[in-house]
């Protein structure tokens, strides 16, 4: 315990000292009166110590006011939503009760979340307090690994305390004093081992690599928001979890534990370096945005020119070579056109997700019943996913991308149309297409999932299984489909026009199948039947498919 208080204490003084210097620095740069200051504040080490004591005893009542605002908050939200569900034809405000034991478990469950969510920042290697603690030991040439874990372990018992008042108030209210203050105690310790067990292992820093690239970016975000917001939704209106003494104590036993199998944790070494390119990353930001306020109009100006995204390649060089390096470096100059398609993509999709929690809690409000939705109906949902991804994939824009930049050009050499190169090409961009459609389908799929957690009735958990298949295969058909016609009808010409009949034909066919899913779908007498089928037919599809690339593409993939 004792190291624990010294470190926190030269770490409280060296934070402040700094900001008096700071502070002083400025006063004595004020006109008139600056010259008054004198400099030998910078030497009083005495009198800073008292102002820092100060200034914690000043903070600590503003401290636990803002923590006791964020109990507030959930609490309200949760006496709101629970006396407004129970309203039928009119809002009769007299009625509202404080005293339902929803309310209770409802908060707690919010602040719940709230502990998971607050971790993010920190496994992710890009907190301020971590920030903080790597600059604070590296001028004092401290273990990096050490200061981290101690200053958040730390900053997490400074923060228990200071919940200690509004969730005992809490308990208080509901009589449930212990479970109100030892849950959400020992739950925010359990979440801040597991963040430190998985920020000790080298695969989350390969996870932390992938989410440096902006599609797993955009993924990882909308998965962890829409499944935030449908945790807050389910665990609450649908399935309120009833917080007992009984899950305190096994929290505070899970908690216990794994504080001891986490002190011999320590930190990864390519976390800390995460945690040093965050922070370089960061800083570049800051400065470019102060240099930036004298120059905007010549900097949008600038940008608005640029036809292809300027990248660090040397990594790409570095890894990559060959066709592969070649598909890498034009998939990565024109990121920014695939992000921007993707954006009003997921943009659309995240609108429908607000629609169906916005329904979902107008039916809970009005009428109370949501389970609408049985087994056959959900089923008659699916087919639509067909017609939407064909509207939302962008297998077209990319394709075309790959002829106009690059195989226009290219396909005049001789050795870009070796069979070798063409398959290797072929492998390569259909991942690409594959990662870059995956966002989409991730999203359409987190509506439909809420869209049956929700409002469905009496649906087996083996038909999730199903659908999570389902939507696999249908990523792999809209990202194999333009790709594989392209590479064996090649239709465009030398010009880049639409040269090949026959490609628009079989797209109409396609386009056609896409509608007439519904049609097909009433044919089978059970919904997990034509899942299973459609499955696999695009299976077998992109099987046939991968073959007859092998064999005809090298003949095929040529400039008309």
């Amino acid at each position: 315990m004792m190291p624990y208080l010294n470190f926190y204490k030269n770490y409280l003084q060296i934070q402040m000292t700094e900001f008096l210097n700071g502070l002083w620095f400025w006063l004595r740069r004020i006109p008139l009166i600056g010259k008054s200051i004198s400099p030998k504040f910078y030497g009083m080490r005495d009198l800073k110590t008292v102002i820092l004591v100060v200034f914690k005893w000043l903070s600590l009542p503003l401290t636990v006011l803002r923590k006791s605002f964020l109990v507030f908050i959930a609490w309200l939200v949760a006496f709101g939503v629970k006396n407004l569900s129970l309203q039928k034809e009119s809002v009769l405000w007299d009625t509202f009760r404080i005293d339902y034991p929803e309310i209770f478990h409802w908060t707690l469950t919010i602040f719940l979340l709230f502990c998971i969510f607050e971790q993010l920042s920190f496994v992710k290697a890009s907190s301020g307090s971590l920030f903080r603690g790597i600059a604070f030991a590296k001028m004092f040439r401290l273990s990096y690994g050490d200061t981290l874990k101690k200053l958040n372990r730390i900053n997490l018992v400074m923060s228990l305390l200071a919940y200690i008042f509004p969730l005992g108030i809490l308990g208080l209210i509901y009589h449930q004093s212990f479970v109100a203050i030892v849950l959400p105690s020992s739950f925010r310790l359990l979440t801040l081992n597991f963040a430190l067990f998985l920020v000790s292992k080298n695969w989350w820093v390969d996870i932390l690599d992938s989410y440096q690239k902006k599609i797993f970016k955009y993924s990882y975000n909308l998965v962890v928001f829409g499944g935030g917001v449908f945790g807050l939704f389910y665990l609450t209106l649908v399935h309120t979890l009833e917080w007992t003494a009984l899950s305190a104590w096994i929290i505070l036993i899970l908690a216990s534990v794994s504080f001891l199998l986490s002190q011999k944790k320590k930190l990864s070494q390519r976390f800390i370096q995460s945690i040093f390119r965050n922070l370089a990353y960061h800083e570049q930001i800051v400065t470019e945005a102060r240099s930036n306020q004298s120059n905007t109009g010549l900097k949008a100006a600038q940008k608005s020119s640029q036809k292809i995204e300027v990248t660090d390649e040397q990594e790409l060089f570095d890894k990559f070579s060959g066709i592969q390096l070649l598909n890498r470096l034009l998939f990565k100059r024109y990121r920014k056109i695939f992000k921007k398609k993707l954006f009003y993509r997921l943009g659309g999709l995240g609108l429908a997700f607000l629609i169906i929690l916005g329904v979902y809690a107008y039916l809970v409000i009005r009428f109370g019943k949501t389970n609408y939705l049985t087994f056959n109906q959900v089923g008659n949902i699916l087919p639509s996913i067909f017609f939407i991804m064909y509207l939302a994939s962008i297998s077209k824009e990319v394709v075309a991308i790959y002829y106009t930049k690059c195989d226009q050009a290219m396909l005049n050499y001789p050795f870009y149309r070796t069979e070798q190169t063409i398959l290797q090409s072929f492998i390569g961009r259909l991942k690409q297409s594959f990662i870059l459609n995956t966002p989409i389908v991730v999203a359409l799929f987190i509506n439909v999932f809420l869209g049956i957690l929700l409002f469905g009735k009496a649906i087996p958990l083996s038909f999730y299984g199903l659908i999570v298949f389902y939507g696999v295969a249908v990523n792999l058909l809209f990202s194999f489909h333009e790709l594989f016609l392209y590479y064996i009808l090649q239709p465009f010409d030398r010009e880049g026009g639409m040269k090949n009949p026959i490609f628009t034909v079989i797209n109409g066919i396609f386009y056609y199948f896409c509608i007439q899913n519904y049609q097909l779908a009433n044919r089978f007498d059970e919904t997990t039947t034509y899942v299973l089928t459609i499955s696999i037919i695009i299976v077998v599809y992109v099987s046939l498919g991968l073959i007859i690339v092998k064999l005809k593409a090298p003949k095929r993939f040529k400039l008309k």
